[in-house]
Parts: C-alpha cells; structure tokens; sequence
C-alpha cells in the first residue's frame, strides 16, 4: 500500500520522508512496535539517528525520499470476509 510523504498516522513507515520525527519519543511511543524495544537499543538507535541527521550522512544515503511522494515497503491491508458471506466486487473481476 501506497503510503503518502504526508501521512499523518504514527507508524514507521509514515515517517520515510521525515525522520526527525522518530527522535521524537511520544512519535515512537505511537508505534505499537516500539514497546517490544529495549531501553538500551532504542537509545542507541536515536543517537545514531540524531549523529547521521547532524552529521547529513541521513540525507546523503536517503535524502531521495524526503521529496517522494509516496513510498512503497512492508504495509499491506488485510482484508477478511465473514464466512457465509460472499465478497462482492462492483465492476471489478
């Protein structure tokens, strides 16, 4: 699934485009995935974070994606259908 450089969700992916977003702690704290992180590896991961955004090293390896417009990974929508019940598809096969 598409996701768009604006998106407003506070998921990982959301934040390709905008990294300084995950030095901010209630932005991880958002993110259910974060919780399964311990103390020691989520400060080792904003420091190196913090030293690649200051230092430009982010922007030179992916500074790309701060202009994309959308970005395609791991995201995709789960779609399950009652049993019993047919899907019904409008126009579409």
């Amino acid at each position: 699934m598409p996701i768009p450089l604006d998106c407003t969700d506070g998921f990982n992916e959301a934040y390709y485009g905008r990294p300084e977003m995950l030095l901010d702690p209630a932005a991880r704290q958002a993110c259910s995935a974060w919780s399964f992180v311990d103390d020691g590896a989520r400060e080792r991961f904003t420091t190196r974070l913090r030293d690649d955004l200051d230092s430009g090293v982010w922007d030179e390896r992916f500074g790309h994606l701060r202009g994309q417009a959308r970005y395609e990974d791991s995201l995709v929508i789960v779609r399950a259908t009652p049993q019993g019940q047919e899907e019904h598809h409008h126009g579409r096969t």
